[in-house]
């Protein structure tokens, strides 16, 4: 076994540095450093045949908003569906259009609610690192705020709440997204 060295150790900061490299993707690695290396890539199956408060419940959260339900968020989709999920972090406080058109820019689209739950069923670990906004599902409420459904921890619990889409998002949030 050959020892890493100091050359080596300087790549991996400037990497870090440039944003190559990552939290999510170097622990990734470290974990199965043997297997194929997709920097903040999540594949998830969603069963578009359950309900969104089916989803909910899969979820587990150890708390959860009770305006995500079936009734404030819809699902369109049929059968079950497998998508390969990715983390969006931009690293400074951003707004929910600025968001928007950064996915544009790079050919992706915010996930949907849909998206989100199977996230946190499938990868229930991975919210207890950062907050994650998913900003391709909303939900008006009766005050005409536009909310968005979003995963986060307080703690070492789990939770599912609604963040304002007219708030700006602090830059260790991560954004779920999906590519084109």
């Amino acid at each position: 076994m050959s020892e890493i060295t100091t050359e080596q150790l300087g790549e991996l900061i400037a990497q870090a540095k440039s944003g190559r490299v990552n939290r999510e993707n170097l622990q990734a690695y470290l974990r199965n450093p043997n297997g194929s290396m997709q920097a903040g890539i999540y594949p998830v199956a969603i069963d578009y045949a359950k309900t969104i408060d089916e989803m909910v419940s899969a979820g587990h959260y150890d708390w959860k908003n009770d305006d995500i339900n079936s009734k404030n968020f819809s699902v369109s989709g049929e059968g079950v569906v497998n998508v390969n999920l990715e983390l969006v972090h931009l690293n400074k406080t951003v707004s929910s259009e600025d968001v928007l058109i950064y996915l544009e820019k790079n050919e992706m689209r915010p996930a949907t609610v849909a998206e989100l739950l199977a996230f946190g069923a499938t990868h229930p670990e991975v919210q207890r690192e950062f907050s994650i906004i998913c900003l391709g599902s909303s939900w008006v409420d009766s005050d005409g705020h536009r909310l968005v459904p979003y995963l986060l921890r307080d703690g070492s619990k789990r939770y599912l709440n609604l963040h304002w889409f007219d708030y700006d998002c602090l830059e260790y949030c991560r954004f779920l997204a999906v590519r084109k």
